[in-house]
């Protein structure tokens, strides 16, 4: 074999490899990039759900609801057994003199000095402690567990604020692109009459104020176009925030403004009849209601007797010599079973107070309880007149769009044949504008009066979407 032609062979048959090898390698490693994410699509049913699992405050109330549970364990367990178990070592470097008579040699007038123990002394005890009776432990093991129904209460509370605040802000975003819908479509059309206007001008039918004047209407809706997609997009963030989730990540509303609507049944909202008992808020003022009583109760125990058992095992070993762990060297054990009673006799008025301010407490927890129920049915009844009024203003404020629409293309049309001036053709504009404003700011208000009715009967919808992309 000609040795060129087999060096050229290998050398082809190398390339053909590093070209496949490198084939292989020009994915992801060679470009560098990682796999598009997909967005995350969440309905409002679905935004809700995302956000009762992962947003900030209700995490933050998960977090309190778990230490109030810890703080009933450290309740209960502190009236349970207590074991201690210590060592002690004392070394006497200079034992302690004491004076004696001197009966040794029959002179007891006489004082000697003389020393009583051993240098090394040991002692190893266990110690049990157990509360046999304390009237402000019991009182004080039914109050935590008052607390730890309070911190459910709370978390409860935190996940429908937080379901309020996404349904609200959900709502805004679709609102606002509503409005950057109308807004597009009228500055499309606004700059193809503009483009017709110029053109005329060119030719000299029209004049420059004409020109000058469809100019104005189209900056000023180009203007608030931006207005709106800048709002639309710090409430995207907003929600972004409500819901816990990073602003890096990419978010797809998949409900429409229509779906949204379809939701709102005014007339059966309007018809629910509402039971301040099952209201969160009337809960937790009964909650508080309870804590003043048991917090009076317990300024009451105080003059009662509290009684505890105690017992100890002691040894101890005394040397000269540091040899406590010698075999056969002696230990001497020490035993004790007591009882302690303390019972209160004289506290010159100090408790008498004590228990008279928390009786005026609980009596103001219960006027806060009453006053809860009262303010919760007038919250109701304004919410759903707010309703109601929103409902009817939107309707409205819809109807007005329609007709300064139709208005606005009939000056148009008449403009373009002559029968109408800039002026009529620029108010027009002016008008429907001012209606489309109008309309956005009722359909915004009645999610929010939806809403916030919601809100004030817990009644939004339960959900068995868990907040995954749908």
């Amino acid at each position: 074999m000609n040795k060129p032609n087999a060096i050229r062979e290998y050398a082809s048959r190398s390339a053909c490899l590093a070209a496949a090898l490198l084939l292989c390698l020009s994915g992801p490693l060679a470009s560098g990039q990682a796999p598009a994410k997909e967005p995350l699509r969440l309905s409002l049913q679905g935004a809700r759900a995302y956000a009762l699992e992962r947003s900030y405050e209700v995490r933050s109330s998960g977090l309190d609801t778990e230490a109030a549970r810890q703080k009933l364990k450290e309740t209960v367990a502190s009236g349970l057994p207590q074991i201690t178990w210590g060592i002690g070592y004392t070394n006497n470097m200079i034992l302690a003199t004491s004076l004696i008579p001197n009966f040794f040699d029959g002179k007891p007038e006489e004082k000697i000095p003389v020393q009583f123990g051993t240098q090394h002394n040991a002692s190893a005890n266990i110690q049990v402690q157990q509360l046999v009776f304390n009237g402000s432990y019991l009182v004080g093991l039914q109050t935590s567990k008052i607390y730890t129904g309070l911190a459910d209460r709370g978390l409860e509370l935190s996940e429908l604020n937080v379901q309020e605040a996404v349904t609200g802000t959900y709502g805004l975003i679709l609102v606002a692109a509503e409005s950057e819908k109308i807004l597009r479509s009228t500055l499309a059309n606004i700059e193809k009459t503009r483009t017709e206007i110029a053109e005329l001008h060119r030719e000299g039918f029209v004049a420059e104020t004409d020109v000058d004047l469809i100019q104005i209407a189209t900056n000023q809706l180009r203007s608030g176009l931006q207005t709106v997609e800048k709002q639309k997009g710090i409430a995207l963030k907003l929600l972004k925030f409500q819901m816990g989730m990073d602003f890096e990540e990419e978010l797809v509303l998949t409900d429409t403004l229509e779906d949204i609507l379809a939701s709102v049944d005014v007339e059966r909202a309007l018809g629910v009849p509402f039971d301040p008992a099952g209201s969160v808020e009337l809960e937790l003022a009964g909650l508080q209601e309870k804590i003043a009583e048991k917090a009076m109760k317990n300024e009451r125990a105080r003059s009662w007797p509290s009684v505890s058992a105690f017992f100890t095992y002691q040894q101890s070993a005394y040397r000269d010599s540091f040899s406590f762990f010698s075999t056969g060297e002696r230990w001497f054990p020490l035993s004790i079973l007591g009882v302690n009673v303390s019972i209160p006799l004289f506290r010159s008025g100090l408790q008498k107070a004590r228990t008279t301010q928390a009786e005026l407490a609980l009596e103001q927890a219960r006027e806060a309880r009453a006053q809860a129920a009262r303010g919760l049915e007038l919250e109701v009844e304004r919410a759903k007149v707010r309703l109601s009024t929103a409902w009817e203003n939107y309707r409205n404020m819809k109807d007005n769009m329609d007709l300064a629409a139709r208005v606005y293309d009939v000056t148009l049309e008449k403009y373009r044949e002559g029968l109408a001036s800039s002026m009529e053709l620029t108010q027009a504009n002016d008008k429907f504008l001012g209606a489309e404003s109008d309309y956005t700011a009722a359909l915004a208000e009645l999610l929010n009066a939806k809403n916030k009715l919601d809100r004030v009967t817990n009644s939004f919808p339960a959900s068995d979407d868990k907040g995954q992309p749908s």
